[in-house]
This record gives C-alpha cells, sequence and structure tokens, in this order.
C-alpha cells in the first residue's frame, strides 16, 4: 500500500495503482479519451495530464503509477490549459458536423469541450480533410474517418479483448486513420465493440444511423435474451419501437463488450410477423378470438386431461414463468410432466447438472479465473458464448495461468491458449477418461482407494486416447499441467448435453479434488435462463431447489413418443418449436396431431403453434419483468421497456391467469412477478439471499462482480439417473468422409435470431465448415457452393474453412430449418461433400 495526496486530500491505495484511479478514488474526475479500464493504456491523448510536484513535465495519469509520498494536482492553472491546448489541437481539423453525426447529444469529445475546453479557436485557416466522409466495413458498421480523434480504443479492442485484430492505424500524423486494411468489409465477429468504445461518431452502427436522437429514446436496463452469459444492457425506443441497445461500461460481467446478436439482434422484438391476437381453433380453423375465449378453452382442455398433461416450456422464459409453469404442472394438473430442454434427453440433463455441480451453487466466470488452469472443454466458446470468450482471453492475458483448450473446431481463443487438443467428433468423454487415468498414474498413492476409476482402468489409457483421436503424450502434458496447478477451472459446454460424456466429467473433478485440488466448474450454456429453468424445477426428475420429487415424470422427448401413442390428453407448448426443432419433423406431426388438445404460447406462429388447438400470443423480454439466472448462478433483473404489440401479453400474466383458472390460490396477483420471486425465495433456498434491483424497490446490482446476485448451495442435490447413456459415435469407416456436427453459430442463437433481420442480414443461411486441409484435398475453396450428401437428407451450402479444426468434421449450425433432418440417423451422422 502507498499514501499519496491529491489536490492536498490524502488517499491510501494499492502498489502500482495508476494515477487515474487514484484520483477518481478520492473524488476527482480527470477527463480522458483514450483510456479504457479493460485495455492496455497508451497515454495518446494526453485529456489526463496532471502536475507532480517536484516534476517539470506534466504526466499522463492513465499510464503514471502512483509512488509512495507523491503529491498530486490535478486542477492546476497549468493543467487547465494543458488540457485546453489538447482540445483545441484536436478540433483543428476535426469535422464540425455535430448536427448530422449520430453521435451528436453523447459525444465525449462535445462533453470535454463544453466543460474543458476553448470556446474560440485561434485557427482561422480551412480546415483539411485527409479521409472520404463515410464508407461502410460491414453490415452493421459505417465509419467516418474525419471525425477520429486517435485514441486507439477501436484497434485494442478488437485485438485485446475480442481476437479479431482486423483493425489498425493506417498512416502517420494527421493522415492516420484506424481502419481495416483494405477499407473494405471487416471479416470479423460484427460485433461492434468498436462503435461502443468510440469516443466520437467515427465508429457507427449502420441499422440506426439517422433513426433518432437520444434525448428521444426510452431505455431500461435489462439482460440479453440469446445465450446464457448473461450480459447486461441498455434497450431504447421510440413511439413504442425499439432501436437500439447498447452496453454499459462497468455495468455487468460484460462490461462495454456485447456480441453481434446481443448489440443487433433485438429487432425480433419489431418484426411484422408477429402474432398479436389470441387464436381459437373453430371447425377445423384457426380464427381470432378473445382472451375470455382462449382461456375459457384452454381451461377446459387442461382441465379434462388433468394427470395425462404435459408441459414443454423455453428456456428463454423468466424464473418466474417457469416457476409458475412447474407449479401449475405438479400441483394444479397432477402432472409430472414438464421439461425446458427439450433437445436433449432428460437422464443427460441429470447426469451434467450432477457432474457440473449446479446444486452447490454459483462459480461465476471471474472466479474461474482466478485459478491456475482452466480447461475449456466441450463448448466451441467463441461462437457459442463469445462474451465469456472475450472475458477469457482479457484476464488470462493479464495472468500467469494455463488455458487449455479440448475441441473438434479451431476457434479464436486458441490463441490465448497454453494447450490445444484437437480430439474427435463427441469424444470429449473418452479424452477426459484418458485425463483422468494419466493424473490417477502421476498420483497413484493418493488415489490408491479411488473406486471410481476402476471402470475406466479397465478399458485403459491407450485406448481411451485412440478413441478421442489425442496422443498419449499430449494427454499427459495436459495432466501435468492440472497436476502441477493448485486450483483449476473448467468451462463445460453444451456438448455434455449433445452427446453425453457427464460421467467422465464428474470423475475427472473427483479426482482433482482427491488430490487436494480446488476445482471451480462453470457450466457454459446456450440459452439465456438455462440454469434457472433446472433450478426453477422445469424437469421431469427434480422440483425448485433441485429437490427429488414423489414421480419421475416424461421428458419432452419421451412426451412426443407418449403423444404418438395417444398416451398424452393435452399439450401447453410455450415458445418452443418442437416440429422444426426435430430430426424428423414428420413424426413430431403426428404425434402432436393426435393430442386431444395443444395450446401453444409464443410470440410468432411457428410449424408447432399450427398444430394449436389455441394459440396465445406471448411477449418479448422487452414487455415484460422478472429476473433470469445466467450460467453462473447470477440472477439478474429484467425490466420492462414497452408494451407487448395489440393484444398479446406478457408469458407470466397469461400462465397466472391460466392457473388462477384452474385454482384461485396459485398466485397472489398475476400482474405481479415479483411477489413470486418472494415465492421462490422462501422455496428455493438458493435464492433466499439474493439481492437485486426488482421494480426498482432495492438496491442496484450493477457492480462488477455482484455476489448478492449469486445463488447459494442448495439444499438438495442431483444424482445421474440411468439413462440410454452416450450414443454411439459414426466414423467415417461407414462410407462417409466427414462426421456432422452443429450448435449454434456466431450470429445465431436457437430459431429466435432468424426473426432478427439484422442477423439475417450478417448470415440469412446455413454454411457448411470443414477444415482447411481437407477443403484442399477436396480441391474445394471457402466460399464455393456444395453439396451435401447424408443417408437421408441432402441440401447446397456455402462452404466455409477453418485452418487447425480437427480433419474429417464438417459443421452445420442448427439454427436453420432444414439442418436437423441430417440427424435423423443419429447425433453424428456421416456426410459427403461435393461441388455443386
Amino acid at each position: 500500500m502507498v499514501t499519496v495526496k491529491i489536490n492536498g486530500k490524502e488517499i491510501t491505495v494499492d502498489d502500482n495503482t495508476l494515477i487515474l484511479d487514484a484520483a477518481r478514488r478520492a473524488g476527482y474526475e480527470i477527463p480522458t479519451f483514450c483510456y479504457q479500464a479493460d485495455l492496455m493504456g497508451i497515454g495518446s491523448c494526453r485529456m489526463c495530464l496532471v502536475e507532480i510536484e517536484g516534476q517539470k513535465k506534466l504526466q499522463p495519469s492513465c499510464v503514471t503509477p502512483v509512488l509512495h509520498g507523491m503529491s498530486i494536482l490535478t486542477e492546476t492553472p497549468t493543467v487547465v490549459s494543458a488540457r485546453a491546448s489538447v482540445l483545441e489541437f484536436l478540433l483543428a481539423n476535426h469535422a464540425l458536423d455535430c448536427p448530422v453525426c449520430d453521435k451528436g447529444g453523447e459525444c465525449e469529445l462535445q462533453d470535454a469541450v463544453h466543460k474543458h475546453g476553448p470556446h474560440k479557436g485561434r485557427h482561422a485557416e480551412k480546415k483539411f480533410k485527409f479521409h472520404e466522409k463515410d464508407y461502410i466495413l460491414s453490415p452493421v458498421i459505417i465509419k467516418n474517418s474525419n471525425r477520429c480523434i486517435q485514441c486507439m480504443k477501436c484497434v485494442r479492442v478488437c485485438k485485446e479483448v475480442v481476437g479479431a485484430n482486423v483493425l489498425a492505424g493506417i498512416g502517420r500524423g494527421d493522415h492516420q486513420e484506424e481502419t481495416s486494411f483494405l477499407r473494405g468489409f471487416l471479416d470479423c465477429d460484427q460485433d461492434g465493440n468498436c462503435i461502443e468504445v468510440c469516443p466520437v461518431g467515427c465508429f457507427m452502427r449502420l441499422p440506426y444511423r439517422y433513426k433518432t436522437r437520444p434525448w428521444d429514446l426510452k431505455g431500461v436496463d435489462t439482460v440479453c435474451t440469446y445465450c446464457a452469459t448473461g450480459c447486461r444492457f441498455v434497450i431504447e425506443e421510440r413511439n413504442g419501437e425499439v432501436l437500439r441497445s447498447r452496453a454499459q461500461l462497468g455495468v455487468g460481467i460484460n462490461s462495454e463488450t456485447l456480441c453481434a446478436r446481443g448489440r443487433f439482434g433485438f429487432d425480433f422484438i419489431n418484426s411484422q410477423e408477429r402474432l398479436k391476437t389470441p387464436l381459437v381453433r373453430k371447425f377445423g380453423v384457426l380464427e381470432p378470438a378473445s382472451w375470455g375465449e382462449a382461456f375459457a378453452a384452454v381451461k377446459d382442455g387442461l382441465s379434462n386431461s388433468r394427470g395425462r398433461t404435459g408441459v414443454i416450456a423455453s428456456a428463454r422464459l423468466t424464473n418466474e414463468e417457469l416457476y409458475l409453469l412447474q407449479k401449475l404442472s405438479r400441483g394444479v394438473l397432477g402432472s409430472p410432466n414438464i421439461d425446458s430442454s427439450a433437445r436433449w434427453d432428460a437422464a443427460t440433463v441429470e447426469a451434467f447438472v450432477s457432474a457440473a455441480g449446479l446444486s452447490s451453487g454459483a462459480v461465476s466466470v471471474f472466479d474461474c479465473m482466478e485459478t491456475d488452469a482452466l480447461l475449456v472443454v466441450g463448448t466451441h466458446l467463441t461462437e457459442e458464448n463469445p462474451v465469456t470468450d472475450y472475458i477469457v482471453r482479457r484476464i488470462s492475458a493479464n495472468r500467469r495461468m494455463d488455458v487449455i483448450i479440448a475441441s473438434v473446431r479451431a476457434m479464436r481463443l486458441d490463441s490465448s491458449a497454453s494447450l490445444v487438443l484437437r480430439h474427435e467428433v463427441a469424444a470429449h468423454g473418452e479424452l477426459l477418461n484418458a485425463l483422468s487415468l494419466s493424473l490417477h498414474g502421476l498420483n497413484a498413492d493418493k488415489l490408491a482407494s479411488h473406486s471410481g476409476i476402476a471402470s475406466a482402468k479397465g478399458v485403459g489409457i491407450e485406448r481411451f486416447a485412440r478413441d478421442a483421436g489425442v496422443g498419449k503424450e499430449d494427454i499427459d502434458r495436459l495432466a501435468k499441467k492440472l497436476h502441477a496447478a493448485n486450483t483449476v477451472g473448467i468451462m463445460a459446454g453444451t456438448e455434455f448435453l449433445r452427446y453425453g460424456g457427464s460421467d467422465a466429467l464428474s470423475l475427472l473433478v473427483d479426482l482433482l479434488r482427491a488430490i487436494g485440488k480446488t476445482v471451480r466448474v462453470l457450466p457454459v450454456l446456450d440459452r439465456c435462463n438455462q440454469r434457472g429453468a433446472w433450478e426453477m424445477g422445469a424437469h421431469p426428475a427434480f422440483g425448485p431447489g433441485f429437490r427429488s420429487v414423489p414421480e419421475r415424470g416424461l421428458g419432452a422427448q419421451e412426451m412426443l413418443k407418449a403423444a404418438s401413442r395417444g398416451e398424452i390428453g393435452a399439450l401447453y407448448i410455450i415458445g418452443q418449436d418442437l416440429v422444426s426443432s426435430q430430426s424428423d419433423e414428420n413424426f413430431a406431426r403426428e404425434a402432436l396431431s393426435k393430442v386431444r388438445f395443444l395450446a401453444v404460447e409464443d410470440m410468432f406462429f411457428t410449424e408447432t403453434a399450427k398444430l394449436a388447438h389455441v394459440f396465445l400470443p406471448g411477449g418479448s423480454f422487452a414487455e415484460k419483468e422478472g429476473t433470469f439466472t445466467n450460467q453462473e448462478g447470477r440472477v439478474q433483473a429484467l425490466k420492462r421497456l414497452i408494451k407487448p404489440p395489440g393484444r398479446a401479453r406478457p408469458d407470466y400474466e397469461i400462465i397466472a391467469t391460466i392457473g388462477s383458472l384452474l385454482d384461485p390460490a396459485f398466485v397472489r396477483n398475476p400482474r405481479n412477478p415479483s411477489l413470486t420471486f418472494e415465492e421462490i425465495q422462501s422455496e428455493v433456498r438458493a435464492y433466499g439471499e439474493v439481492s437485486l434491483v426488482f421494480n426498482n424497490r432495492r438496491n442496484n446490482d450493477n457492480r462488477l462482480d455482484n455476489r448478492a446476485a449469486l445463488v447459494k448451495g442448495s439444499s438438495s442435490s442431483v444424482k445421474a439417473h440411468p439413462g440410454p447413456g452416450k450414443k454411439e459415435r459414426q466414423t467415417r469407416e461407414d462410407g462417409f468422409r466427414f462426421t456432422l456436427i452443429t450448435g449454434n453459430h456466431l450470429f445465431h442463437s436457437g430459431s429466435l435470431s432468424r426473426k432478427s433481420p439484422t442477423l439475417m442480414g450478417l448470415l440469412k443461411e446455413a454454411v457448411v465448415e470443414i477444415s482447411a486441409e481437407d477443403a484442399a484435398s477436396l480441391g474445394l475453396k471457402s466460399g464455393e457452393r456444395v453439396r451435401v450428401k447424408g443417408r437421408y437428407h441432402e441440401a447446397l451450402f456455402t462452404l466455409m474453412t477453418k485452418q487447425g479444426s480437427r480433419k474429417g468434421a464438417a459443421f452445420i449450425a442448427e439454427n436453420f430449418e432444414g439442418m436437423r433432418r441430417f440427424l435423423r440417423e443419429g447425433l453424428t451422422p456421416g456426410v459427403d461433400i461435393i461441388r455443386a
């Protein structure tokens, strides 16, 4: 610790604290342009100059650390004059086009000039224009280099945080501009983080351009509805139309970063395809109806099938909505059949929940990064959870830690890793078993009595390594890294849910703890409230807080099979398009057509909705209040910005009304989700001490790592249920050259993102991705049209190649219609790829 004086005020701070941060802690604001806490300091703008007693020259406070006994002055006449001179210099050739600049009203240069700058310049000469005015860098980014002030924040965030490294400063002096090297379209994440950090109107969002002014916008701080990273942002509207989303510096785990989905994918809210009135089937045709008619039909349909009902919900619903749904299903309808994971087998979910230790409480991403070694496995983090990728890259660059990546496909995060293992498709379980055996060999004495290793030893490390397609020497290298670490973080992704392997994850965690390691497991999930859905009991095998239930119910896939046999009387489906998400769409249609009563609640008229007896139009995240629980276990509040369109209603209100019609004591107030959250806190021990913003009644939760919003350990735990086990992987020996894998694309999440015109502009149709080596051997090039042929299905795709991915693996995102038809033969079918 060091003690310094700032403007005569004595303050004690940590060693190496920057003068800028020390001054802010003392209550003195120093203006900056180039400084940002998450980026490397460069001290280029010179706005933050301060006077240090005993030194002749002014010093940049954003790169100068304090020293014990230092006396710092931030408001002397010399400092004030220097700031004004810097601003005068910046304005010498800066375009004064504020009336047409999209940054007008929220420009940091405007604010600085108003507060610190000369209100009249001395330059009488005509301004020079060194660059053309505007040019488009991507479907979402437009640039005006005349307004640039050379802070280099865009270049630094692109390189240090995003890892794309597609921007640079080209030229020198007044001729310098930060742009792509060829001034052409950026081959990057299209996340717009360069827009967010730009202090002036140089980088701008193209979809928002010239639409409004900031003082005309009304906004709320809420949570992104795509992946489970749980990014906070502000969404803003004018006249009922949502026009912009933006991140806030220092707010949420994402701070000022967002991915393309979060920054641009909100516009599905404004879609003209949204249904705005209830529909009731009359004489075989769905016709518009009043809410009274719709609710009466739902009440009759569910009442007449008590005990033979099923509820299938989306993991994009709020905690309050999901809690009420399980309460409706189990408590009112008397049915244990409820699920929120329609894509995965229910037993596989149980195994993953158990292996990841979700009932033990929250593990923040920052906890995971405060380790000696981090293993990223079962996820393509760069595309599935981009902002989590940004956090890992940024923090690992500043710490001495091993980042180890085990995956099939290459990812941008590989550049931050000390070890990368490319395993066979769906072989992460075999890789972890081999790793466990290698660790056992390094700790034979400590693990001599460990019973869990016996079955793995029966197979042997060589066999596991061979099946995983990884050399034993690489397995041993990984084992030694984990053995040398005192603390180990594991980020385990959705491939454990898609392909199995949770038993191997559980074994590895047990062995590491048995040899004295502190292990922190973070589940990496691809739906915004998937963890919350499980914790609310939206699963057939456990209730709220992972409590055991008297009767195990049917999962979504089991419900479909039961429906095909005529064993389900009524189904209530919310936010899920079961037909389009199934590999056999015809089977799903036939099964749902045999259900006597089908109620569907959604924003859009999906293929499943077309089969409904009653359709209930629900609301988007911008039209409701409630909470989400992200993959860490961080509970965050959603705020309502606008009303649902037409006669649509928030999902909470619809569910609460249905429950109240069937049981008058179902909820205290069908329009107040905060009362249900209080019920959750009393029923679910893990949520009892959560403190957050809700209806503006409590203290804010905008601190970067707010422990008060992280769930505690539950009094119950989930044990893996004997299920179908891991699916057998197909090999290329079946006559196909490639093994097909799937997941979410960087620009898409589920099917919801297809309703966003902006995201569809970034990727409007599915592509097939293979390794660059495979493409070269086939004589194919990236961008070509190719035909993908499977056993039961074939389709045309655009080919994309990636350097460093596993040979023999082909990836097609699951977000587009028709992709799942390839999966009819299994989770990892074989395919061939030929030129179209």
